[in-house]
């Protein structure tokens, strides 16, 4: 068998991880490129085809080239095929990326050998994210392709258009007997595994939104007394990333606060140093003053949510001083204060309560993520389980997702007849597939659903 490794963001990478499975299954492996490739610690620099089969005999492994500016360079025809005809399996890179995640290629690129048997595209996602003009070869022709500027923040869907119309369009075009395979390289992100595993088995990336894997925020809390004990404790449950500050040692530990994931001992008036963009603030701290000199810190940083515990008189004099030290209106009145949601709440539980009940609601309004920390964090293989479409009365919404392990189930996308369903079309999906679940009253029955409506879930084994 002989692969052709074309495209961009870790060809090199693949073939060695190639290399290591096809050594271990038995196999004689011979790498060699038709471009150009860096040269490695066992790399053979010769053209000589007895020199080459000699090491793929003894070791059953050789890598070749002719030597050429701290790179190989392609062998002679002759010899690569006299060596082609001793290998198990041919491995060869046969386009350049200068180290780039992307790239679009010119009109000599890649240099497919004649006897390939496949072609492997491979393409960086790492890119996601990024401008153009940092992760591109051949940017101008990215450019040209995808109708972007050298700003433009490149997406999912940039990459598997350049892959499409810059690779498989056109190979299937000029080899339309070869076989082709994507292989996308990832950074292991439950995101990037998404979209990795649409991309290889030709579907749409834009069936997911980036935005659906987004962790939930980071909370910061100013103040160890006995309300942020109970909210640390509550929050911990909603996914946020938590911090807690205080002057006090006796306060500020992680005996105090073990669902924290830091917590701090400093002076409030050293808060700058561990604010973070965007995060959600509680002011809870034991004195106004205190209070004061947090609000103060945060209103100059961009924050989703700021909320001050006092009660109105006492909240009213920190507006007062806020706006002696040149606080605006504006600034104010992004303020939650008093904290929290009105519902009577006069324990520091129920306080907590109220003011996770308030950040909810706000964060609810900008945020469409309702994804665990644990499911973010899954490592093993499985099947995702998306809501990519919902019409009707349905529990979840679009973007709610689920994870079926061999072993585990984390997360819901709602409950009932029509997850339990999906659980049992999970335990069988090998690619991604669409299932649409439509609550007609045939499908009311079958499903002993009553509550009519339709889920579109997409299923993506990662």
């Amino acid at each position: 068998m002989i692969q052709a490794f074309v495209g961009a963001g870790g060809k090199t990478s693949l073939i060695r991880k190639y290399v290591n499975q096809y050594r271990a299954e038995g196999k004689k492996v011979f790498v060699t490129t038709t471009t150009h490739m860096f040269i490695e610690e066992d790399t053979l620099l010769t053209d000589d085809g007895a020199e080459i089969i000699c090491a793929l005999e003894k070791t059953g492994y050789a890598m070749a080239g002719i030597s050429k500016g701290g790179k190989i360079t392609a062998l002679s025809a002759e010899t690569y095929l006299e060596v082609c005809s001793h290998a198990d399996v041919v491995l060869v890179e046969a386009d350049g990326s200068k180290h780039m995640p992307i790239k679009f290629p010119n009109d000599n690129e890649p240099v497919i050998p004649a006897n390939a048997d496949e072609i492997i595209i491979v393409c960086g996602l790492q890119a996601i994210g990024e401008k153009a003009e940092k992760v591109s070869h051949r940017l101008e022709l990215v450019k040209q392709c995808l109708h972007i500027e050298n700003d433009t923040v490149i997406t999912a869907s940039h990459i598997q258009k350049l892959v499409q119309k810059g690779y498989v369009e056109p190979l299937k075009e000029n080899d339309p007997e070869k076989k082709i395979r994507i292989e996308p390289n990832h950074d292991g992100s439950l995101y990037q595994r998404a979209i990795a595993s649409l991309m290889k088995n030709g579907m749409d990336v834009s069936l997911i939104d980036a935005a659906w894997f987004a962790p939930q925020p980071v909370l910061i809390v100013c103040g160890g007394g006995h309300v942020s004990c109970e909210l640390v404790k509550m929050a911990s449950c909603l996914d946020f990333r938590i911090k807690v500050i205080d002057d006090r040692e006796e306060f500020a530990n992680k005996e105090r606060f073990p669902l924290a994931d830091e917590v701090i001992c400093d002076a409030f008036e050293h808060l700058e140093n561990y604010l973070e963009p965007d995060a959600y603030y509680v002011v809870v701290s034991r004195e106004h003053k205190d209070d004061f000199t947090c609000v103060k810190t945060i209103l100059n940083h961009s924050y989703q949510y700021l909320g001050m515990i006092g009660s109105k008189g006492k909240v009213q004099k920190n507006f007062e001083n806020l706006r002696k030290a040149g606080a605006t209106e504006e600034q104010i009145g992004t303020i939650h204060a008093p904290i929290g949601l009105k519902i009577g709440a006069v324990t520091p539980a129920e306080i907590a309560i109220s003011i996770l009940a308030e950040i909810i609601q706000e964060k609810n309004k900008k945020q469409i993520s309702s994804v665990s920390r644990e499911l973010l964090d899954i490592k093993e293989k499985g099947v995702l389980c998306i809501i990519i479409e919902k019409t009707g009365s349905s529990p979840r919404g679009v973007g709610s997702m689920m994870f079926v392990g061999e072993d585990k189930i984390i997360d819901s996308i709602g409950g009932g007849a029509v997850e339990y369903a999906a659980i049992r079309q999970a335990k069988d999906v090998t690619e991604p597939m669409i299932r649409d679940y439509d609550l007609s009253e045939k499908d009311k029955v079958e499903l002993g659903m009553i509550c009519g409506g339709r889920n579109k879930v997409l299923f993506i084994p990662v």
